[in-house]
C-alpha cells in the first residue's frame, strides 16, 4: 500500500472528542524499550482513522451526490480486506512504531535536531497552544488549537513529540537520498524525473474583452486581440528577455484598466485647451508599473496530472518542446501566449524545490526502508487502553470538517 501522509492538525483533531475528556499523560505501550506516550498514539490513531475514511469515501464514490446525501457508516463497512476498526488499529501500530524507528535510526546515524529547529518546534507548540485560533472558536467552542488537542488527551508533550519526529523523519530521509547520502539520487536521475513531470512556462493570458470589461463579439476584435499575443509570442520566440515582454504586458495591461477612469475625470473636468482625446493619451503615457527584477519571479510552473490546473492549457505545456518557442493558445473566453521553456534550467527553483522532488521520487522507497525496520521492534502494549478505553470505534460519531 503506498504511504498516505499524515493529515493536517485540525482534520486529525476533529474526530477526537469521543476520547477522553481529559488529558491522559500515561504511557500506552513500550517499543522496542522507548515509551510511548497516550497522546502520541491518539495523534496517531486520528491519523488512521481519517485515511480510512478517505479510502472508504474514494471506495463508495462519495463525491457523488447520492452518497453525499447518506451518511456513511464507516465501522460498519471494511477497509482493504479488513473491518474498519481492525484496519485502524493495524494503521495506528504501523505509525507508532514508525515513530520509534525513526527515533532510533536518527541515533544510530547521528542525527539530531539543531537548535533553530528545536526552537521551531517549540514555536509551533507554544502557537499552538497560546494563540487564538477563529476556526477552532467558531466550530469547538474553544480558544486554541492547543485546547482542543487537550480535550481529547493530546498535551503538549505529545504534539511536540510527534512534530519532532516528523523533523527527524525529513534529516533523515536526506541522510539517506540526498547528494552526500547513503543511497543518493543522481543528477541525472533526478533531472529526468524533474523534466518528465514539471515544466516551466513563461506565459502570458490576454482576455476576449474591452477596456471596459466587456466581453468582445465580433470577429474582428477578437483577431486584433489574437494579433497583440501572436506580437508577444513572435518576441518571445525571436529571443527577447520575457521580463522585457511582461513588461509591456503589465503596462498595456495598466493602461487598459486605467482608461475608463481617466476619461470618466475628464468628463467631469474637463481641461480647457485639450481634447479628451488629448488629455486621455497624456495621461496614458504617464502610467508606470513595476518591472520584473529576476525571472523566477514571473515564470510559471506546471506538473503533469496537476488536477488542480487548467486541463487545456496542462495539456497544451506538456505536448510542446521545451525550447522556449511561444505558440498560441486559444479559448472561448482568451487566448494564452505559452512558451515551455527548459526546466532544468531553473536552479533556483530546483534549489528551493528540491526536498520536495527528492521525496516524489524515493518516498516509497523510503517508507519500505522504515517500514521492514519499524516491522523488527518488539511491543508490550497495554491492551486495556488500546482495545477498550481507546478503541477506534468510539470515533465513529464524530465528523471532520
Amino acid at each position: 500500500m503506498k504511504r498516505r501522509g499524515i493529515i493536517a492538525a485540525i482534520a486529525a483533531a476533529a474526530v477526537a472528542a469521543s476520547m477522553c475528556g481529559c488529558m491522559d499523560n500515561g504511557k500506552i505501550m513500550t517499543i522496542d524499550g522507548k515509551e510511548i506516550n497516550n497522546g502520541v498514539y491518539l495523534y496517531y490513531q486520528q491519523s488512521a482513522y481519517v485515511d480510512a475514511q478517505g479510502i472508504i469515501r474514494e471506495a463508495s464514490s462519495s463525491e457523488s451526490s447520492e452518497s453525499e446525501s447518506s451518511e456513511i457508516k464507516y465501522f460498519s463497512t471494511s477497509v482493504e480486506g479488513k473491518s474498519t476498526a481492525q484496519w485502524v488499529k493495524d494503521e495506528t501500530m504501523r505509525l507508532v512504531k514508525e515513530y520509534v524507528a525513526i527515533q532510533k535510526l536518527c541515533d544510530e546515524k547521528g542525527i539530531s535536531l539543531d537548535q533553530i529547529e528545536k526552537d521551531e518546534i517549540a514555536e509551533n507548540v507554544r502557537s499552538t497552544w497560546d494563540d487564538t485560533n477563529s476556526y477552532i472558536q467558531y466550530f469547538f467552542k474553544v480558544d486554541t488549537m492547543g485546547k482542543y488537542y487537550e480535550s481529547f488527551g493530546i498535551g503538549r508533550e505529545s504534539y511536540s513529540l510527534v512534530k519532532t519526529s516528523n523533523a527527524l523523519r525529513k534529516k533523515l530521509f536526506l541522510k539517506l537520498y540526498d547528494k552526500d547520502g547513503e543511497t543518493p539520487v543522481s543528477d541525472e536521475d533526478f533531472i529526468k524525473f524533474v523534466k518528465e513531470n514539471y515544466a516551466s512556462v513563461e506565459l502570458l493570458k490576454l482576455d476576449y474583452k474591452d477596456y471596459k470589461g466587456n466581453a468582445l463579439t465580433s470577429d474582428s476584435d477578437k483577431k486584433a486581440v489574437d494579433e497583440q499575443a501572436q506580437k508577444y509570442a513572435d518576441r518571445l520566440s525571436g529571443g527577447e528577455s520575457f521580463i522585457d515582454v511582461k513588461y509591456d504586458y503589465d503596462l498595456k495591461a495598466e493602461q487598459d484598466g486605467s482608461r475608463e477612469d481617466i476619461e470618466d475625470y475628464y468628463d467631469k473636468n474637463p481641461v480647457e485647451g485639450k481634447t479628451k482625446e488629448e488629455y486621455v493619451a497624456e495621461e496614458i503615457a504617464k502610467l508606470t508599473v513595476d518591472k520584473a527584477e529576476d525571472l523566477e519571479s514571473i515564470i510559471t510552473y506546471y506538473k503533469k496530472g496537476d488536477e488542480s490546473a487548467d486541463e487545456k492549457i496542462l495539456e497544451f505545456v506538456f505536448s510542446a518542446k521545451d525550447d522556449g518557442k511561444a505558440a498560441l493558445l486559444k479559448t472561448d473566453d482568451c487566448v494564452y501566449v505559452i512558451a515551455r521553456t527548459d526546466v532544468s534550467e531553473r536552479e533556483k527553483w530546483l534549489e528551493d524545490n528540491r526536498t520536495s522532488l527528492l521525496q516524489q521520487i524515493k518516498n516509497d522507497d523510503f517508507d519500505e526502508y522504515l517500514d521492514e525496520y519499524a516491522e523488527k521492534l518488539s511491543v508490550d502494549g497495554n491492551s486495556y487502553l488500546i482495545d477498550a478505553k481507546y478503541k477506534p470505534e468510539k470515533l465513529e460519531s464524530k465528523q471532520i470538517f
